[in-house]
Formats: structure tokens, C-alpha cells, sequence
């Protein structure tokens, strides 16, 4: 079976940190297109000019700027986030989906990308015979609770204005929701944003 590249982007300032994670994911199985970033300044650029399917990320980034992390988490729902344990927090105010520390062999930190992967390809909570949202329909949904319009969302994810009416067909008729208040509760009921998130 063919297996699509993985974009991974990697927000860490420290090179040397970054060169090893790096030489792990190019000497791994994985088919893996590599980003670095040094400041979380550059990473709404680059997630909304290139696809990324994980970052792998310094938590101390975040620090004081929480707020950046949910908005981030608000606005690209399919992102799965990887958290480096440098060992120097012992409590962090984000939540990732999985974390590793540098100690950890390249073997476990490549087995939890790929689970990390494995399960972004799927909706949390979903049940056998549900309906099945692609990552773009989520992306589309997502905007769509926060009461953008067809132009926004498609100048936010980069595609044209038909390809937004199609998605929100295709979500209409997996859901069988119509209305933005339905699809908002019908959202937040399946962990795909929380009520905070949402824009008033």
C-alpha cells in the first residue's frame, strides 16, 4: 500500500535538538518532508502555506502564550502535536497528543509518530459506522462554527470558493446537519472544538 509523505514541522530553537530529531525521522521508515522553525512567530505562516500533518514541538515555546496554542489548535483541528519533555517543566499549561523525551530511543519516538499519525486519520470518539469527516472537511467545519464565511474559509485553507460548497455538501450529508448551530453542538459533542475556542 502506498503510504502519503508525512509533513512534520518541528518548532525548536535549539539546532543541535533539531538535527537529531531530524536524523532520527530521515534514517526512520517513515516518507517524511521536514520543517524547522526556531519561533513560534513563524508558525501560522508556515501551517497555512504548507500542509503539515504534525508538529513536534518544544513546550517552553508556549510559555506565557497559551492562548496562541488553543487558537492554533482552533484553526487547524487535523494538526496532531508532538511535545518534547526536556525535563525542565514540570507541569505544562497545553495539552499535546503524545510526548517523548530526547532519552527516548529512535525506535519509540518514530512508533509514537506513527501512531500519532494513524490516529489524526481518524475523528476522536468515533464509533464503528459513523460518518467519517476528511481532514479538510474538519478544517471546513471548524470555520464554519466560528461563523466564516465560504470566502474566509477559503482563503484560510487556500482552496477556492466551489471546493468549500463542496465539503459543506459532503458534511451536510455525512452528518445529516444542515444549520450552524447544529453543526456547532454537533462539533463540540465530538471533541472537534471545545465551547472556549469559539469565536463570540
Amino acid at each position: 500500500m502506498h503510504k502519503s509523505t508525512l509533513h512534520i514541522a518541528v518548532l525548536e530553537s535549539s539546532k543541535i535538538i533539531f538535527e537529531g530529531i531530524q536524523a532520527v525521522l530521515y534514517q526512520s521508515d517513515l516518507d517524511c518532508r521536514i520543517y524547522r522553525l526556531e519561533t513560534l512567530d513563524e508558525l501560522p505562516e508556515l501551517l497555512e502555506s504548507k500542509p503539515t500533518d504534525i508538529l513536534i514541538v518544544n513546550p517552553v515555546q508556549f510559555v506565557n502564550r497559551e492562548k496562541d496554542f488553543r487558537k492554533m489548535r482552533k484553526n487547524f483541528p487535523s494538526l496532531t502535536v508532538a511535545g518534547i519533555d526536556l525535563g525542565m517543566m514540570h507541569k505544562s499549561s497545553i495539552t499535546t497528543d503524545i510526548t517523548f523525551t530526547l532519552y527516548d530511543s529512535a525506535e519509540h519516538i518514530i512508533h509514537m509518530l506513527s501512531k500519532l499519525n494513524e490516529k489524526s486519520q481518524s475523528i476522536p470518539g468515533e464509533k464503528e459506522g459513523e460518518e467519517n469527516l476528511t481532514k479538510r472537511e474538519l478544517e471546513v467545519l471548524t470555520g464554519l462554527v466560528n461563523g466564516m464565511l465560504n470566502k474566509e474559509i477559503a482563503d484560510s485553507l487556500n482552496i477556492s470558493i466551489h471546493t468549500v460548497v463542496r465539503h459543506r455538501k459532503n458534511i451536510a450529508m455525512k452528518t445529516g446537519i444542515r444549520s450552524q448551530s447544529g453543526l456547532t453542538i454537533y462539533a463540540i459533542s465530538k471533541k472537534i472544538i471545545s465551547i472556549e475556542d469559539i469565536e463570540i
